[in-house]
């Protein structure tokens, strides 16, 4: 055999594995299996482990808030409607909260009677923790005012008066009189220096002066002039002037035009003129 053919079976030898190289890799890969799983295994008891754990942690959390929720909650309590309640009443009705009263100060109010409560705060149905302090106003009453007196006033001067001291006009009454002049207060309600509650509105009767007595004017047109002035002698009426006018075809003094016309209401100030045919 020549040298290169024993070259070549060595080379041969040398790369054929043999059984027993082969069983040696079987036995690591093997082992490297086995070193996986138990790898494997403590990292999943590991997992489960830590999860139990957060579980447990959660459970705890959560019933530790459930605890001082119902802890807190069992330390509230609802403020009471304290309005229109006497002083002491209000305090009893807090002292059954476990809660107090500071009385804050006075307050006038149209409706809830003096020296029970006005005003709260914090307002009723709020949430508060016992032991705490609900401040009050209690009530003066209505506000007071005292009328002032109008009386012999004009109508813009009393309306002027009013606006001033809180007050305003009501209803005006209009009266005819001689003895008050006209456009004069007489009388008022309420009275001057009542104590009334503030915003009252004050009525007022007003003097409108003397009632002039009215007269409807007669017609004169076609009557003698002469014969007129007896009757307007005897009557309320006044003839303030004569005027003669050329009326042709009517006699002389006879009426042919006056102002003011018939039918018209007059009083004894108005001026009555009369106008006079100069005849033919």
């Amino acid at each position: 055999m020549s040298s290169k053919h024993r070259v070549g079976e060595r080379i041969l030898e040398k790369n054929t594995p043999t059984p027993s190289s082969k069983h040696g890799r079987g036995r690591v890969a093997r082992k490297t299996t086995s070193k996986r799983k138990r790898v494997r295994t403590v990292l999943v008891r590991i997992v489960e482990t830590v999860a139990i754990a957060g579980g447990l942690l959660a459970t705890a959390v959560i019933a530790a808030a459930v605890t001082f929720s119902l802890a807190v909650r069992s330390n509230d309590v609802i403020v009471p409607d304290l309005s229109g309640a006497s002083l002491d009443g209000a305090r009893e009705m807090l002292a059954a909260a476990e809660l107090s009263l500071v009385l804050q100060g006075n307050r006038f109010h149209e409706t809830v009677p003096p020296d029970f409560v006005a005003l709260q705060t914090p307002p009723a149905g709020t949430t508060l923790r016992k032991g705490r302090s609900i401040r009050v106003w209690a009530s003066l009453g209505p506000e007071r005012r005292t009328v002032p007196r109008v009386e012999g006033e004009t109508l813009q001067s009393a309306q002027l008066i009013l606006e001033q001291s809180g007050f305003s006009l009501g209803r005006v009454v209009e009266i005819h009189s001689d003895i008050y002049a006209p456009d004069t207060i007489v009388a008022q309600s309420p009275q001057a220096y009542d104590e009334i509650g503030d915003g009252t509105v004050v009525s007022v009767l007003l003097s409108r002066g003397y009632l002039e007595e009215g007269f409807v004017m007669p017609d004169f047109i076609g009557r003698d002039y002469v014969e007129l002035l007896d009757r307007l002698s005897r009557s309320s009426l006044r003839v303030s002037q004569v005027r003669l006018v050329d009326y042709p075809g009517v006699p002389k003094n006879v009426v042919v035009r006056q102002s003011p016309s018939s039918g018209t209401k007059v009083f004894r100030r108005d001026r009555i003129i009369l106008y006079l045919s100069k005849g033919p």
